[in-house]
């Protein structure tokens, strides 16, 4: 087993097919990407807004990576080991930006302390008659991604991955993505301290840190979406610019999977998946919007849903 690092240097802002590798690493291999914040590390006062930067320089991914003995047509298996952060984030909002965009008057920056307690400080400083917040420290990972059939910016998710923003992808999860090119050419960036689902105001706790990954991969098998593992579930990750075909597409999949893992008729998966599937939100704020489906372990296995939706 080796150990390839990457610095924060070594960033793309789109997941095309002509993107370069900057390093190679084998299956097995720990690799460490440093990442940029979401804002290419261009924010660090309160003083400073987000209608006032470079905006050719957002969402950088770390990489990409080559990972030998990863074909097209594979899936790449990514086993999130660790990740850290710097101990200070930034939160933004503007004038048309997020779900109540419409509502915002001006634009905010926000500094939040991160501190060894393992909380994210978000001061009244600022703030009329409010005194701050403490909230829990759960860094995740925004952007992962492959190279794709077409140029898709990182700002942008979808089938290879990319900007999911999904607050699951962090310590301790597997993510599973479909390949498009040789060698995979992963990279990761946009962390977050904390982030709720929805992302409503278009940003979390944004950070920059330091992700540990190991690779694997699945041959013969195909899958057509991410899929995210946990410690109790699967969850199927779309991502469609109309949030209806997204809940469609997921919940299509979800009940595919249900009737061929406990050889149902389709419309007894259908009941079944009324009952123990919950369709989430993970973002809101992306041109691509990005939903989840959770199936729970008890009632599939990672060979069954490959089974299934090698055949999607």
């Amino acid at each position: 087993m080796g150990y390839v690092f990457v610095d924060s240097s070594k960033v793309v802002y789109h997941f095309g097919p002509d993107i370069s590798p900057v390093a190679h690493a084998k299956l097995g291999d720990i690799i460490c990407f440093e990442t940029l914040d979401c804002f290419s590390n261009q924010i660090s006062s309160e003083n400073q807004l987000v209608t006032n930067i470079d905006f050719s320089k957002v969402n950088p991914a770390t990489g990409p990576v080559h990972i030998e003995g990863v074909e097209r047509g594979d899936v790449l298996v990514v086993k999130i080991l660790d990740i850290e952060t710097r101990n200070w984030g930034v939160i933004v909002t503007a004038p048309g930006y997020g779900v109540l965009g419409d509502k915002v008057k001006s634009a905010r920056t926000k500094i939040c302390e991160i501190r060894e307690d393992k909380f994210v400080y978000f001061t009244g400083k600022g703030f009329a008659n409010f005194v701050g917040l403490k909230l829990p420290y759960r860094p995740m990972i925004g952007v992962i991604g492959v190279a794709y059939e077409e140029k898709i910016p990182c700002g942008v998710p979808g089938k290879h991955g990319g900007n999911m923003d999904t607050k699951l992808i962090t310590k301790g999860t597997t993510v599973y993505l479909p390949v498009f090119k040789d060698g995979a050419l992963l990279g990761i960036g946009d962390l977050h301290a904390v982030m709720g689902d929805g992302e409503v105001c278009v940003a979390g706790c944004e950070v920059s840190g330091k992700v540990l990954v190991t690779t694997d991969v699945i041959k013969g098998k195909s899958i057509p979406w991410p899929i995210v593992e946990t410690d109790d579930a699967f969850y199927l990750i779309v991502s469609l610019e109309d949030i209806n075909k997204a809940l469609y597409e997921a919940t299509d999949l979800a009940v595919r999977i249900l009737q061929h893992s406990l050889a149902l008729d389709w419309n007894e998966a259908y009941m079944i998946a009324s009952m123990i599937v919950d369709i989430q939100i993970s973002q809101l704020v992306d041109p691509a919007k990005t939903v989840r489906a959770r199936i729970p372990k008890g009632y599939v296995s990672l060979t069954k849903i490959l089974e299934a939706l090698s055949k999607t």
